[in-house]
């Protein structure tokens, strides 16, 4: 049977207050006391209760993590990145997934909260800031990726994808393609920066940019957008497809190849995050790349730094750079 904290007052030869307050107050023990109680501890291997301990406190050293799309590469790379800097920090982190859905991202920060978690990173659906400045009314800190309105309270980290569409369409007009289709979902505010940055870099141009909304950017909606793209006459198909993702872009291309499409030749690809199956599908993907381990790193470590002291102003954030991965999709072998 595990010791107790009765067991370790016991054999340390104090009262049970004086483990309790060794465990949660040290600084109002002496060394004496104290001593005596490490060493009962170690001799019994006893194991305290965080659990129980955080319950007490009112708090937990915890934090959660939200994530728009669990099952998209991207995001596992922004979740390695949150969930490391919180391991070296010495704090646990606990994941959920919205899967897109706008009553389950308001339902995953209500679980938080009744978890008493002290931070929460969040990749939103919506805007949730009025509800995360709630939260810090309560001692809970948040930090968003993506932008936000400004707020006191409220952290963001954020990605210049109004930047990345941009060089991907000055790259597919370099490449002499004038027909530009984008793949997006208009329900997320990050694609419809990349189509905004698409949009500036043909202005003033004689390429015309077309729009198909796919719901959830997955491989599966690229599948389906193809046929659609597939039915049109060959004269009225697209030179160029710009997918908000990754995973879309692989999708097209995929169906693409099945049907005898030639891969740039006839339709040039770019897709955006540069996951690792960008560079393993069979046609290299050209890519906008969006560093998503430094983002999650950056929003775990400004999310400890506001939990370190909540009552200091947070920073402007500066976003991250864009960078476009030049491969076969767009300019051949």
């Amino acid at each position: 049977m595990p010791a107790s904290v009765k067991d370790v007052a016991a054999l340390a030869g104090v009262s049970s207050s004086t483990v309790s307050n060794y465990l949660n107050h040290p600084h109002v023990l002496g060394e004496s006391s104290a001593a005596k109680v490490r060493a009962a501890i170690e001799q019994l291997g006893y194991v305290p209760n965080e659990s129980a301990r955080q319950l007490r406190a009112g708090s937990s050293k915890a934090l959660a993590l939200i994530l728009l799309d669990a099952w998209l590469p991207y995001f596992h790379e922004l979740s390695r990145g949150v969930e490391d800097v919180a391991r070296e920090g010495g704090w646990s982190l606990f994941f959920s997934n919205s899967n897109r859905d706008a009553d389950t991202e308001r339902r995953n920060i209500d679980m938080f909260e009744a978890h008493r978690v002290q931070g929460i990173v969040i990749y939103p659906l919506e805007d949730v800031v009025p509800r995360l400045e709630q939260l810090a009314d309560r001692g809970i800190r948040s930090v968003v990726v993506g932008p936000i309105p400004d707020s006191p309270t409220v952290g963001s980290v954020l990605f210049d994808d109004r930047g990345g569409g941009r060089l991907a369409g000055e790259h597919l007009l370099a490449i002499g393609r004038r027909r530009i289709l984008f793949l997006g979902a208009p329900s997320v505010s990050q694609s419809n920066d990349r189509l905004q940055g698409l949009r500036d870099a043909v202005t003033g141009s004689d390429a015309t940019v077309e729009v198909f909304d796919v719901p959830h950017l997955t491989t599966e909606d690229g599948l389906e957008v193809a046929e659609r793209i597939l039915a049109l006459p060959a004269d009225d198909r697209p030179d160029a497809i710009f997918a908000a993702n990754d995973m879309v872009a692989i999708g097209v291309m995929t169906q693409l190849l099945r049907h005898g499409i030639r891969v740039p030749d006839e339709i040039a690809l770019v897709g955006f995050d540069d996951v690792a199956q960008a560079h393993q599908s069979v046609v290299p993907l050209t890519s906008v790349r969006q560093p998503g381990y430094e983002i999650g790193r950056a929003a775990g470590a400004a999310l400890i730094r506001q939990l370190a002291d909540p009552t200091a102003a947070l920073p402007a954030p500066t976003p991250f750079a864009a960078e476009l991965v030049v491969r076969e999709s767009t300019v051949g072998r």
